[in-house]
């Protein structure tokens, strides 16, 4: 190793003789290299590329590497932490791990029993190594749990001994400014900042997409929505509550001093060198103000709808909808069920130079490059309805309404998209065939909901079964006859779960995707709408000509091992039993 970075031009002769001295003069065991950085004489850099030459091994920057999630969950969070190790390539059974010290011969067998496959190790620098760790899995020397285990009452000395630098924070910054450093640390405040900021941390880390922050007579309730289901966390001790809330209501542009109405707020931050806003929500209640953050990660937006998780077919009939010149499309569901994301890549579809795309949005959640948005206000008479007409004078191509909520909405709506407008908007209704009743109860005639309705898309968002914990599951007839499964018509299929692992946090469940119900308007069912047909008979007969249910596409997901069938159950209501109708089990 000397010689090679004499040759290089790394280091002197004195500097090399300086440090073999010292390297038999210390009882500490310390590889030459590593005395030759401690006392500054190479740097880090250098070190790894005279080892790579040494070992004629790649040498990978993991600064501009940027690692699939893949790799990550492949690799469990303990053995990276363990090992300092990074995963940066899969190749049939041959993983390429990142290590400082390649020659370590028994962390690369530890590695290839734990992970069941042969290691191929690579040469990166000790920092950037560690600084990967940081990014991909977070650090765990101080966590909310670590944390509070050393709150005892309503003391916080004992946090304010822990270093920033400990928190795993990576240039987290609040409205411009940085959590780390400053006054803060030395001030009382200083222990609820880092708290709060781990509490967002955290659940950004467990892939949260909400955080409840609920206060009750003797506790203060911390939980993380993941994957559409709340998980409690370790919550901080009952005094803190009035310290946290205050921080959250300063970040979020709050009036800290008023807590007997409901207020609404937002923070802008970086995570981890991604850009996340959140949105704020304060309600009061009995025993203080319950507190929601809304996690929207820009970065994890979907904007291609092949990353939705439509069937092939759904897919094909959607994009074709996407082109039509006039009319209204629909899309339905739930609150947290994906319409916004539905919308956004549909538009992102057909953004092109030669279009004039205008949303009016409450509020505008993600920013679309070369799209209008407008923010309702309103406080200022900025309302849906006042909103859509203003935006019909601006001579748009395409129009989202972010969500229809009245008749003089909807009236507004309609009438646009008959005369020369594509527009797109969503309704809370439970399936597709009930969106067209639903309008008309608002208040829009018959014959005005017959013509302009092109077509009607119900969502749900399910679990998919987590890849890391993936087994096979054997299901009892009686169960499928419960779940109004024929057990002899589905005996050719093989159903899956999620055992639960680390990377699902126990759960069995990694991420969601999009379950589908597409009803296209045709003659048949624009007659029924006018002669006011009640809601199951629309849905029958678009299921007689061919949709397939929200039920129908859960199960195509169960059949593809995407799913459990708990989760299908669960999300999905059972549909009446038509006769001559078969079960899908897949679509080309």
């Amino acid at each position: 190793m000397g010689q090679i970075l004499l040759a290089q031009g790394a280091i002197t002769q004195e500097q090399l003789q300086d440090a073999l001295k010292r390297q038999q003069t210390r009882a500490s065991g310390k590889r030459l290299g590593d005395v030759l950085v401690s006392f500054g004489y190479v740097t880090p850099q250098h070190l790894a590329e005279a080892l790579a030459t040494q070992l004629n091994l790649p040498l990978v920057n993991l600064s501009n590497l940027e690692i699939s999630q893949d790799l990550i969950d492949f690799v469990q969070s303990s053995i990276a932490k363990i090992y300092q190790v990074i995963p940066v390539r899969k190749e049939g059974r041959t993983l390429y791990v990142a290590m400082a010290d390649p020659t370590n011969l028994g962390v690369v067998d530890n590695l290839r029993l734990l992970l069941e496959c042969d290691i191929s190790p690579v040469i990166a620098t000790q920092e950037t190594i560690k600084e990967a760790i940081r990014k991909y899995y977070g650090l765990e020397e101080v966590t909310v749990d670590t944390m509070l285990s050393q709150v005892s009452g309503d003391s916080l000395s004992t946090v304010s001994s822990l270093s920033v630098s400990s928190l795993s924070v990576e240039s987290i910054e609040f409205d411009g400014s940085l959590v780390e450093g400053g006054d803060d640390e030395e001030s009382d405040e200083g222990p609820v900042i880092k708290l709060v900021t781990l509490l967002i941390l955290e659940a950004f880390r467990h892939r949260a997409s909400d955080i409840h922050i609920e206060p009750f007579e003797r506790e203060l309730k911390v939980r993380y929505r993941i994957d559409g289901v709340l998980h409690e966390v370790n919550p901080p001790p009952k005094a803190l509550q009035n310290a946290i809330l205050s921080r959250l209501k300063i970040m979020a542009g709050m009036d800290i001093s008023e807590k007997r109405i409901p207020q609404d707020g937002r923070i802008k931050l970086q995570l981890m060198g991604k850009d996340i806003d959140l949105r704020a929500s304060a309600l009061p209640a009995i025993y203080g103000e319950s507190f929601v953050l809304r996690i929207l990660d820009k970065s994890s937006l979907a904007l291609d709808l092949r990353d939705l998780g439509y069937a092939s077919d759904t897919l094909r009939s959607w994009q074709g909808l996407l082109h039509i010149p006039t009319g209204i499309v629909l899309v339905t569901g739930p609150t947290g069920s994906g319409k916004t994301t539905t919308l956004y890549a549909s538009l992102n579809t057909i953004n092109t130079p030669e279009r004039k795309i205008i949303t009016i949005e409450n509020p505008v959640e993600y920013v679309l490059s070369g799209i209008n948005q407008v923010q309702i206000e309103e406080e200022i008479g900025l309302t849906f309805a006042a909103g859509l007409r203003s935006i019909l004078r601006q001579s748009p191509d395409i129009v989202m309404v972010g969500e229809i909520r009245d008749g003089e909405t909807a009236e507004i709506a309609i009438r646009a998209s008959l005369t020369g407008h594509l527009v797109f908007s969503t309704l809370h209704t439970n399936d597709s065939a009930g969106a067209l009743n639903r309008l008309i109860d608002m208040g829009i005639k018959p014959f005005l909901v017959s013509s302009a309705v092109q077509a009607i898309s119900a969502q749900r968002l399910v679990r998919k079964i987590c890849k890391s914990c993936k087994t096979e599951e054997h299901p009892s007839e009686e169960k499928l006859r419960h779940v109004g499964l024929d057990p002899q018509e589905v005996s050719d299929i093989t159903f899956y779960k999620g055992a639960g692992c680390e990377s699902c946090n126990r759960t069995g469940y990694h991420g969601r995707t999009t379950v589908l119900e597409l009803l296209i308007m045709n003659e048949k069912i624009r007659d029924m709408v006018l002669a006011h047909a009640p809601t199951v008979d629309l849905k029958n007969q678009a299921r007689r000509m061919g949709m397939r249910t929200l039920r129908d596409d859960a199960w195509l997901k169960v059949f593809a091992g995407v799913t459990t069938i708990d989760e299908a159950v669960m999300i999905t209501q059972q549909d009446d039993l038509l006769p001559g109708l078969k079960l899908v089990k897949s679509v080309s």
